[in-house]
């Protein structure tokens, strides 16, 4: 099983976004897990049809599995996660150990994080094949940028175990109409463009729509929804060719 964690401590990036195009894209052609550990639970809510019969709070309590509810199976959240954070760390350990326990049950798992480092994200770490940071093109979400990657590294040292592949910070919700936008792109690409994830999320209603309506963007009619499927698969399509998935 190959992990996918979408990690930044700040809201409003587009991760839920993502992570549920991320699960309907692999689950067309491989047995998808995933995971909500955002106690706002939006992901839960657009994948809720999907739900299995174990929340993803279990997982932290003892090595849990979650039994495949069909191609895309959901780890809800609930406000029970909460806890977690005041739980010992060994909790941190514990969530490693039930994905493990799954490694032959899904070909792919994805990690919808809350936007804090807490117990939640370092146990997503701790699991972690993969990383990808959406950041929006403003000022003020690249500026954990440096914390997110001290963190997969700390994690990485603390329990001594090879760091987990950083894809990149993923422009998401960027208004290509925007002078403002535009230029700060031109500037963080300047200034960190070595980190930047190979490809763009554009400003689009038809991404809100779509998680809205429970449905990938690429089942949606009309032109436009066809340049957007387009620009989100590829996303992905690199995503599976980093982490080695083979659709």
């Amino acid at each position: 099983m190959k992990t996918l964690v979408v990690m930044n401590e700040k809201g409003g990036v587009g991760k839920t976004t993502i992570a549920a195009h991320a699960g309907w894209y692999f689950a067309e052609r491989l047995s998808t897990l995933v995971i909500d550990l955002d106690q706002q639970a939006n992901l839960s809510e657009t994948l809720g049809s999907h739900a299995g019969a174990v929340d993803s709070v279990a997982l932290f309590a003892e090595p849990t599995r979650v039994p495949a509810a069909g191609p895309l199976t959901l780890a809800r959240s609930t406000r029970m996660l909460l806890g977690v954070e005041g739980a010992e760390r060994g909790c941190i350990e514990t969530f490693r150990d039930s994905l493990a326990a799954m490694a032959d049950d899904y070909a792919v798992c994805v990690i919808d994080t809350p936007p804090a480092l807490t117990n939640r994200s370092f146990a997503a770490l701790l699991a972690a094949d993969a990383v990808l940071a959406p950041i929006g093109i403003n000022d003020y979400s690249i500026q954990g940028v440096a914390e997110l990657l001290r963190a997969i590294k700390g994690v990485a040292r603390h329990y001594q175990r090879p760091e987990p592949d950083f894809l990149g910070l993923l422009p998401s919700l960027f208004d290509r109409k925007s002078r403002r936008e535009r230029a700060l792109f031109e500037s963080l690409a300047a200034e960190l463009g070595q980190l930047l994830f190979p490809g763009i999320l554009a400003k689009r209603d038809l991404y809100a729509r779509a998680v809205s309506e429970r449905q990938p963007v690429w089942d949606l009619t009309g032109s436009a929804a066809r340049e957007a499927a387009g620009e989100i698969r590829g996303v992905f399509a690199h995503i599976a060719a980093r982490m080695e998935i083979v659709r």
